[in-house]
């Protein structure tokens, strides 16, 4: 939803802008389809004020301009909106029936040859997927599986994170801070997880974020509008999470014991 209110444009680039040089965050996610464009157009503004080689960009094509082979004219678009010659991470942002994966990717590296994109991805992709994706020439080329990832959204863990490791498919988290309203409430509701929370001496979405990249293997990218909440969300972030809370949180909202397919939002 960034960019999508003029009015709190300047607060947004200048919670990036700390972002970035406070806490010496590069990585900024974004797609052709968050607010129509305007993310973009707002990422393209806040780069101006910083050095573009210290930033990592993550972009997505929706599927409907895939299917319809608008790759080009996509990531030509997604360039000029953001100001640069080149996506870092240009992502498939979900498969789509009727989506031919075997095109996709060679749409992706014609535009990584054209030096347009640096490398390509998927965003959504389960196991199945992946495997699929992987059984056409240069599906092993994927950089990136992106995936909703969350304490309460664990069902990647099954056997997509393992899945991905052994493929030297880099992983990638979103919504850690548990985006949807019913999950959050759930969460706020549930006694067990208050406990777990007050033991880990860290703020409610510090330690949603520290249970989300635990995981060495994962890595992830949550959205936020103002420096205040930046804060609070990285306090003690990276500080390893007490047993006694892991062990409470386990029991709460336990890892899937069999195949649960990923849901997207």
């Amino acid at each position: 939803m960034l960019g999508e209110d003029k009015k709190k444009e300047k607060e947004e680039i200048e919670t990036l802008l700390h972002g970035i040089n406070e806490y010496d965050m590069t990585l900024i996610d974004t797609a052709e389809m968050y607010g129509y464009g305007k993310a973009e157009a707002l990422i393209g503004k806040l780069l101006k004020k910083v050095d573009r080689k210290k930033i990592y960009i993550i972009d997505k094509i929706l599927p409907e301009n895939a299917i319809n082979g608008r790759y080009l004219e996509s990531c030509k678009a997604s360039l000029k909106r953001l100001g640069v010659d080149c996506i870092d991470l240009y992502l498939l942002h979900w498969n789509e029936y009727g989506l031919d994966l075997g095109e996709m990717i060679q749409n992706m590296e014609n535009l990584k040859m054209l030096g347009l994109i640096k490398n390509w991805g998927v965003s959504n992709f389960d196991t199945h997927e992946m495997e699929e994706l992987f059984s056409y020439p240069d599906g092993d080329k994927c950089f990136l599986n992106q995936c909703l990832y969350n304490l309460e959204r664990r069902q990647c863990e099954y056997d997509l994170l393992d899945w991905c490791k052994r493929h030297d498919v880099l992983f990638m988290a979103y919504s850690p801070l548990l985006n949807n309203k019913d999950d959050k409430n759930k969460l706020l509701n549930s006694e067990a997880f208050n406990f777990a929370l007050k033991l880990s001496s860290r703020s409610l979405e510090s330690l949603l974020l520290s249970f989300v990249i635990r995981k060495e293997d994962v890595i992830t990218a949550f959205k936020t509008s103002n420096v205040t909440h930046l804060k609070s969300n990285l306090e003690n972030v990276f500080a390893p999470i007490p047993k006694e809370t892991l062990t409470i949180l386990d029991k709460e909202f336990p890892s899937p014991k069999e195949k649960e397919y990923i849901t997207y939002i």
